[in-house]
């Protein structure tokens, strides 16, 4: 498990969304909170690097098959685990809002709805249909909503990609105001209360690659 020690000032350059409001806590004591690891779910044989920052911000997993090369497009699989309290997430694949693939997903209903984003300014981000995210399970209680999805073109983008091999940069960002449509993919909705950002490689979240092809095979 990795810790942060990085200041705030550090995630300024890369906001998603623009400016965070939360300030309650000092940015050396949110940093403290920052952690990633590898979180294996025993009954999918699932292995995730695994990302958290405190109560109030959601769990993010990236999984990868263990055959991902830097050099051809793959598939990937996020799970996000949110507070009831958040209206959208946001989680960005290149570590910034512009110029590279984002997953804004939020509640809708008992289950929970994926669009695929890209913005080239600080504005409400563009439908991108160059990537594509199949939902592999979403539900929602009283105390979080947790959704999954596998997305196709997320690997490379015009301009970057992720490495298979070295240290990725990641983002997301946060709102506790709920999208205005929220069955449709298409809904805009309103400006984050939080922001963040982790660097980290994807060995930990490395599934055999026949395990990945069985779990995500009836993504719809």
């Amino acid at each position: 498990m990795h810790v942060f020690s990085n200041t705030i000032s550090l995630l300024l350059p890369l906001l998603l969304l623009g400016g965070s409001q939360e300030a309650h806590a000092s940015p050396a004591a949110l940093d403290k909170r920052q952690t990633t690891g590898q979180y294996c779910n025993p009954e999918s044989q699932i292995c995730y690097l695994e990302y958290s920052w405190g109560p109030t911000v959601p769990v993010f997993r990236i999984a990868v098959p263990d055959t991902a090369s830097s050099n051809t497009p793959f598939d990937t699989l996020l799970q996000i685990v949110a507070p009831a309290s958040l209206g959208w997430v946001g989680f960005s694949w290149g570590g910034g809002m512009t110029l590279n693939p984002l997953a804004v997903v939020w509640p809708n209903g008992q289950s929970a709805t994926v669009s695929s984003r890209w913005s080239t300014g600080r504005t409400l981000p563009d439908l991108y249909p160059s990537a594509t995210y199949h939902t592999v399970s979403a539900s929602r209680n009283s105390t979080h909503w947790t959704v999954e999805a596998v997305c196709k073109g997320c690997s490379q983008w015009s301009g970057g990609g992720l490495s298979a091999t070295g240290t990725n940069t990641f983002a997301w960002a946060v709102s506790k105001t709920a999208v205005a449509q929220p069955a449709n993919s298409a809904s805009s909705f309103q400006i984050h209360n939080n922001v963040g950002m982790f660097s980290e490689g994807l060995e930990e979240g490395k599934v055999p690659a026949a395990v990945f092809e069985e779990y995500v095979k009836g993504a719809k």
